[in-house]
């Protein structure tokens, strides 16, 4: 039995963050409905990732949309006609939770606000994801993936370089948003079960930022004279957690994280390092200070042989390593293989598998849907999407 069996989502989202958290619950077994507007969910034209300018196209593909939208049904609905919106609210009064990430006045106008919602099921958990948070003198701004990093200051951390922003690529706070709302929504119907009413959920692109850099932030917060900050790889914190490239052209990382780390991690390789000031053997603390110094040594010691043989010898002795993988070799890799970490989805679509696993469930994988594909199942008062 599916986790989720029996709960039924109205998916009113655009874009990728609140998708991404209605398809997380249709992945546990939640009837996800998708509802989408005459144009569509504007996603659906986003070219950048895309094969094709829409998802609807003859034979045309546009991950962006296909990516987040697995595992739901898709019904069209104009809510700016009365009957559609009266069609929305049959299906709002048999549902479990709605998920949405528009903003307030967007929502209102469209009568699927909080209030207008709640109006018509006062047990529904109701959701919101995105945006830099759903009150203050910001809520109504307009946001996406880079925007909340932005804001929240994970440009300056995640960059190399100290004065210039660097934005993560893949809209990885798009994802993680999209996970926390899906997270919330488990808590939420947890706590209806106890309560009887339908609890709020919200999520927001910045909220998640700020989470990404729980440390990092929580160092700033409680003892910035601490806080080491970002540095390339050239210009380690520490040589011993950094990536080094063999003579293979592949890259090794390493991560001797502590003294004694350092320590296994140098007699392991037969290595000694002088202090350049006493000309005695450099401490753990002198290797920090000089460690540009020491990781241009690594880099010419492990360019001497092979990724296989440094990963033999590492991983016998106990070191924490890994091979830094390029996407193409993830992709092939026989642990992500074991895993079942990717999945194929029945129309042929490779994609990141559910993020957990659950003993004796396996997540369904049906494709993102067209518009309109499920218009007569759903409206015409269908249970459930077929298997």
């Amino acid at each position: 039995m599916a986790p989720l069996e029996g709960v039924r989502v109205i998916d009113l989202t655009i874009w990728m963050s609140g998708a991404i958290g209605a398809m997380l619950l249709g992945d546990l077994g939640a009837d996800v409905i998708k509802i989408e507007g005459p144009t569509g969910d504007p996603i659906r034209r986003y070219v950048p990732i895309g094969a094709t300018d829409s998802a609807s196209a003859p034979g045309g593909v546009n991950y962006a949309y296909a990516l987040c939208n697995r595992n739901k049904r898709q019904v069209t609905l104009d809510l700016r006609d009365p009957g559609d919106r009266d069609r929305l609210y049959e299906l709002v009064r048999d549902a479990d939770v709605c998920i949405t990430s528009m903003r307030a006045d967007t929502l209102t106008s469209l009568g699927i606000d909080e209030q207008s919602i709640k109006s018509v099921n006062p047990a529904i958990v109701y959701a919101r994801a995105g945006g830099l948070g759903h009150t203050g003198p910001r809520a109504a701004d307009r946001c996406q993936d880079m925007l909340g990093m932005a804001y929240a200051g994970l440009l300056f951390t995640a960059s190399p370089e100290p004065d210039e922003p660097f934005a993560p690529p893949g809209a990885i706070n798009d994802v993680l948003t999209g996970t926390m709302t899906a997270f919330g929504v488990l808590a939420a119907l947890l706590q209806r079960q106890q309560s009887g009413h339908g609890e709020t959920v919200q999520a927001s692109l910045l909220h998640t930022a700020l989470w990404t850099q729980l440390i990092q932030l929580g160092t700033a917060a409680n003892a910035p004279q601490v806080l080491v900050p970002a540095s390339s790889r050239r210009d380690p914190r520490s040589p011993g957690v950094n990536q080094y490239k063999c003579s293979d052209g592949r890259w090794l990382a390493v991560a001797a994280v502590t003294a004694d780390a350092w320590a296994l991690f140098t007699e392991t390789l037969d290595l000694r390092f002088t202090d350049p000031e006493t000309g005695g053997p450099l401490s753990y603390a002198g290797v920090l200070a000089h460690a540009a110094d020491v990781r241009e040594a690594l880099d010419e010691y492990f360019a001497k042989q092979p990724l296989s043989h440094w990963l033999d010898r590492l991983e016998a002795a106990g070191v924490w390593c890994t091979p830094v993988n390029t996407l193409a070799e993830v992709m092939t890799d026989e642990h992500v293989r074991a895993n079942e970490y990717l999945s194929t989805l029945d129309d042929g679509l490779r994609t990141v598998a559910m993020p957990f696993t659950l003993d004796g469930y396996e997540a369904p994988a049906r494709a993102a849907r067209r518009p309109g594909e499920d218009n007569d199942e759903v409206l015409g008062g269908d249970s459930g999407m077929a298997d």
